[in-house]
């Protein structure tokens, strides 16, 4: 991690990021980790923007680069500034051959819009992606290599949707779903290639960024220390019994783990019936979870996950009635050890204190100062 960016000291920020991963003791509010994203790399519920931000890479890096001055010249919180090469969460779906919808610039993001495989003959035809010919992963590649040579930004990785999430994608919910109980072979037969194509696509990416496997410029909002080099987006994993993820994704997850350092596992919503499994996922580090307004639920989590053992990462979309519901969060929460808040901030969108989405006009400045100002208000009460 830099502790220096354009003039800006990232000393600070650097010290609360390693105390929530270290897990170590907070002794004052300003100690606790606030990370709040402004400068939000996805088009999704946020102002219109040229349709060349994913065309271009330096539109995408100026962007990025001009949001983070923005944000380090006005928020006193713990974002650090990366690049995120950002074309939706289909990257690797779109290399396997999954049909895309291009963003507009009209609030939206590059999405897949179908699956590939529909019968099980079609299984037979898919091949291990090539990131220099396949789907979106040549378009991530330059941008990447643009900013590496163009800008002082690190670099993050494009969004990691899970091989969980991506299985999905490829196959559709009624098939993979299906075939777990009928066909559990193809099962793993698609894992272990979507695993496999996920791990190579990560270090080509950072063969491309100048990084080791074990470390990154950024991982979903989250700059995170040496050691922790990938994370996966896993929001399926709510939708499925413990003992199927069991036996189809915790071994995938941790062969991903070991190769690079440790990881993060993230998810939107209740799904504490997995977390016995996300402790059995090898290397793991942290949770990364968007409560949406399930205080209990997430109150569980830290007991089960949290209390020294992960780190646990608060994400969520940032509430409206930010006083009312981080309040309401915190005060269900014993041991703040190794929990760090990583929201998003959004231009048009926001959630409400029951978790459900609602579109507003949002100054994401002073939102954001409000969220640093409320959350270290719940902290110190906590001390």
């Amino acid at each position: 991690m830099i502790n220096e960016w354009r003039g800006f000291d990232l000393s600070s920020r650097v010290r609360n990021i390693l105390k929530a991963f270290n897990k170590e003791k907070i002794n004052s509010p300003e100690e606790f980790c606030i990370i709040v994203n402004t400068p939000c790399y996805f088009g999704f519920g946020n102002n219109k923007r040229s349709i060349e931000y994913w065309e271009d890479p330096a539109v995408m890096v100026k962007f990025q680069e001009n949001a983070f001055i923005s944000h380090l010249s006005q928020i006193d919180d713990d974002a650090m500034p990366y690049f995120m090469p950002w074309f939706g969460t289909g990257v690797l779906a779109s290399a396997f051959g999954c049909p895309i919808k291009e963003a507009t610039g009209n609030g939206d993001d590059p999405v897949v819009f179908g699956p590939v495989v529909k019968t099980l003959s079609d299984v037979e035809k898919l091949k291990k992606p090539d990131p220099y010919k396949n789907g979106l992963m040549p378009k991530v590649l330059e941008f990447i290599d643009y900013a590496k040579q163009n800008s002082d930004l690190p670099i993050g990785l494009t969004d990691m949707n899970s091989p969980l999430s991506t299985l999905i994608q490829i196959c559709g919910y009624e098939n993979t779903f299906l075939w777990m109980y009928d066909k559990p072979d193809v099962i793993h037969y698609l894992m272990n290639m979507i695993t496999e194509a996920f791990i190579n696509w990560v270090k080509v990416q950072k063969q491309h960024s100048g990084y080791n496997f074990d470390e990154t410029g950024g991982l979903q909002g989250v700059v995170s220390p040496k050691g922790v080099g990938v994370w996966v987006s896993d929001d399926d994993l709510i939708t499925m019994t413990p003992s199927l993820y069991e036996e189809f994704v915790v071994p995938y997850y941790s062969r991903i783990f070991k190769e690079f350092g440790s990881g993060h596992v993230h998810y939107c919503g209740l799904g504490n019936h997995q977390i016995d499994n996300l402790l059995k996922i090898e290397n793991i580090c942290a949770i990364n979870n968007s409560p949406m307004g399930n205080f209990e639920a997430f109150s569980q989590l830290i007991k089960k996950a949290g209390c020294g053992r992960l780190t646990i990462e608060i994400q969520d979309a940032a509430p409206i009635d930010i006083e009312t519901y981080y309040h309401a969060l915190f005060n269900k929460i014993d041991d703040i050890r190794g929990i760090m808040l990583a929201t998003f901030i959004e231009d048009n969108l926001g959630m409400d204190n029951k978790g459900n989405t609602v579109i507003v006009e949002r100054d994401a400045i002073a939102d954001a100062k409000r969220v640093v100002k409320t959350v270290r208000e719940c902290i110190a009460k906590k001390l």
